[in-house]
């Protein structure tokens, strides 16, 4: 299978945009959705769009980057290379997520943020991307995240004929189910009971594994929801905002 997201059109615009390295050295776009100084939480989020790996953009998580500025979190939507624009696979638009993160991890102290609070989100292609960044072993990463934040998350990707070329035939070395382990960051989970996308048994049994070793794992299942409920547009998207909200201000 394939996961694809179909978003829904923005309802906010970016108001800073920034360029960070690809992880073929070109640049990329980061939107960045910064408090002004008086609020500034010191806490930050960076959000991956889905798409399967193939399209996608940024403005999906624009809304919930609106919002939590509002709070004095500052928020980070970048874009990644996908293959319906750049030609590429889910090996690069990985190498680009973990790129993203370490830029903000360095420059963190221009945006008042402390690289210590860092979350890492997305939603499904975008929430293994978050996962992974998160999970995977990576020496480029100098910081480990402060938590993950997954929307219907693509957590288990090695057993799909289809994803492994994806993949380069290598899917289940690129799967973070298969890398959990004890001192992960914790995980805050949102996933459609109903999803047949993502199916929601991925992330039961990644959510069990995770408490297995010791780590946190909070999963929120929404009751016959499908793949990408918690869009902005989406009947939960209010539901889901206020639940993100809580968990941050924890």
């Amino acid at each position: 299978m394939i996961f694809v997201l179909i978003t829904q059109p923005a309802m906010a615009t970016s108001g800073e945009t920034y360029k960070y390295p690809a992880g073929d050295g070109t640049d990329l776009t980061m939107h960045a959705f910064v408090p002004e100084m008086p609020t500034q939480s010191g806490k930050a989020v960076i959000l991956y769009f889905g798409g399967g790996w193939r399209v996608g953009s940024p403005e999906q998580f624009f809304p919930f980057c609106s919002a939590l500025k509002a709070r004095g979190i500052a928020c980070f939507a970048p874009d990644y290379r996908v293959s319906s624009r750049q030609g590429t696979d889910a090996v690069d638009a990985l190498h680009d997520a973990q790129s993203a993160y370490q830029w903000l991890v360095s420059a963190g102290d221009k945006f008042g943020v402390d690289k210590s609070q860092i979350y890492v989100g997305g939603g499904s292609a975008g929430g293994h991307l978050a996962a992974a960044v998160a999970i995977l072993p990576d020496k480029s990463i100098t910081q480990a995240p402060a938590g993950m934040l997954l929307f219907n998350p693509a957590v288990d990707i090695g057993r799909s004929a289809r994803l492994q070329q994806l993949f380069r035939n290598q899917a289940k070395q690129y799967s973070p189910i298969e890398f959990v382990r004890p001192s992960l960051p914790g995980a805050w989970i949102v996933h459609g009971t109903a999803d047949k996308t993502v199916p929601y048994g991925t992330v039961v049994d990644f959510c069990q594994r995770m408490k297995s070793a010791g780590n946190l794992c909070e999963l929120t299942g929404f009751d016959d929801a499908e793949h990408g409920f918690f869009n902005a547009g989406r009947p939960a998207y209010d539901q889901v905002l206020s639940a993100l909200l809580a968990h941050l201000d924890r």
